[in-house]
C-alpha cells in the first residue's frame, strides 16, 4: 500500500525538524536536504514515482525562506539577554 497523501506543509515539518538538528544554514544545504527526504519516501513508498516529484521538490526547495525565517525566530527567541547581574562587572 502506498501512502502517496504526504502534504508539503507535512514534508516542510519533516524538513525543517531535520535542518534544524543537521544545523543546515545555507540554500544548497536545504536544498540537497529537500532532495534526500523525498527521495527516501519514494524509496519507502511513501512516494509515488507518478506523482509530480519535480514540482514538489521545486515548492519545497522554494520554501527555504520560510525555513530560514522560522530558524531566525526560534534563534532570537532562545537568546537570553544578558542583565548587569549576570556579567561581572570588570573594572579597567
Amino acid at each position: 500500500m502506498k501512502l502517496d497523501t504526504l502534504s508539503n506543509a507535512e514534508l516542510f515539518e519533516e524538513i525543517s525538524d531535520l535542518a534544524r538538528d543537521q544545523g543546515v544554514a545555507t540554500e544548497d544545504m536545504w536544498k540537497q536536504l529537500v532532495d534526500e527526504v523525498l527521495d527516501s519516501h519514494l524509496e519507502l513508498g511513501e512516494l509515488d514515482k507518478d506523482q509530480d516529484l519535480e514540482n514538489k521538490k521545486q515548492v519545497l526547495s522554494d520554501m527555504w525562506g520560510e525555513y530560514e525565517r522560522e530558524a531566525d525566530l526560534s534563534l532570537n527567541a532562545n537568546i537570553k539577554d544578558e542583565s548587569k547581574e549576570d556579567r561581572p562587572d570588570r573594572e579597567y
